[in-house]
């Protein structure tokens, strides 16, 4: 019931409401909404095909298909591999030609849907809800099957909601509502659209040296240091300290500072060396405190 009342919210509120609430990212922070085809699909009826496009990443994701049959697609909501998204409710539309792209059936991938009137005509939208959060770096949010009727280059241009606008909301009370930062297009006899993180991605580096591509928000979330919009990871440019020796008791490693913390030894400094062993332990002998102060009157 309380995610029916999210996607309810998603299309009740004013538009003031939204940007008041949407000031603040939430964890669905830099989310993008795909529409991708599966490539290996006989359309035949059925109760639902969501999860039917297998991919792993967005990048993966096949948006254009030639030809007059009839094609299954997937609208897929993306989030960079380092996100922890929290996805309660969807809100989005679509535009088409409505002369030459033919939707045979369609059906959303959550719990609940609240769409407009005429959907899923082009210009018109809706909202998805679920009553479990969606936490995958790719959630399925509808499917549909179409085809070109007249072969002409067409596409179906995933939009905002035609009142409300492109939103994922969480499972926060009340919810955080964080802008689809990329919508995609899938191309019928034409190139299709697929915004996966191009723009303003950069690289994220991290303590152990490790560095991955993703967001500037989503980077500093995990703990890492944006390097830059435009970076990459090949060659890579993370800071790496160097190595010195490190203490495991008597035992001698070099590794850096990081691995040696990690370990749960002591780091000597860098460019420090195991040879000779710096990890000997000083000797002592067991004596009472009444000999001690014997010793040194």
């Amino acid at each position: 019931m309380k995610n029916q009342l999210i996607a309810s919210s998603i299309l009740a509120v004013a538009s003031l409401a939204f940007a008041a609430l949407s000031a603040l990212a939430g964890p669905n922070a830099g989310g993008v909404l795909i529409v991708a085809v599966d490539t290996g699909f006989i359309y035949c009826e059925q109760e639902s095909y969501c999860g039917s496009v297998e991919i792993q990443f967005c990048e993966e994701a096949v948006v254009e298909t030639t030809g007059p049959e009839t094609v299954l697609l997937n609208v897929i909501a993306a989030f960079p591999s380092l996100a922890s998204p929290r996805v309660s409710a969807a809100s989005f539309g679509w535009e088409y030609d409505n002369n030459d792209v033919v939707i045979v059936a369609s059906g959303p991938c959550g719990d609940f849907e609240l769409a407009t009137a005429n959907w899923p005509a082009s210009g018109e939208g809706t909202a998805i809800a679920w009553n479990s959060t969606q936490t995958t770096t790719l959630v399925y949010v509808y499917w549909l099957a179409a085809y070109n009727y007249y072969g002409n280059p067409q596409l179906l241009a995933l939009t905002g909601h035609p009142t409300q606008g492109a939103f994922f909301a969480d499972d926060d009370v009340p919810s955080n509502l964080d802008p689809i930062v990329g919508l995609g297009a899938f191309g019928f006899d034409t190139e299709g659209v697929l915004p996966c993180f191009s723009d303003g991605n950069g690289a994220c580096c991290f303590e152990d040296c490790s560095c991955e591509v993703t967001i500037e928000e989503v980077c500093m979330d995990a703990g890492g240091e944006y390097m830059g919009t435009g970076t990459t990871c090949d060659p890579n440019p993370c800071p790496c300290p160097p190595p010195g020796a490190c203490c495991l008791g008597t035992e001698c490693s070099v590794l850096t500072e990081y691995e040696c913390s990690d370990t749960g030894g002591e780091f000597l400094g860098d460019d420090t060396v195991c040879d000779p062993n710096p990890c000997t332990v000083v000797p002592t002998i067991e004596r009472s405190w009444g000999a001690v102060k014997g010793t040194y009157r």
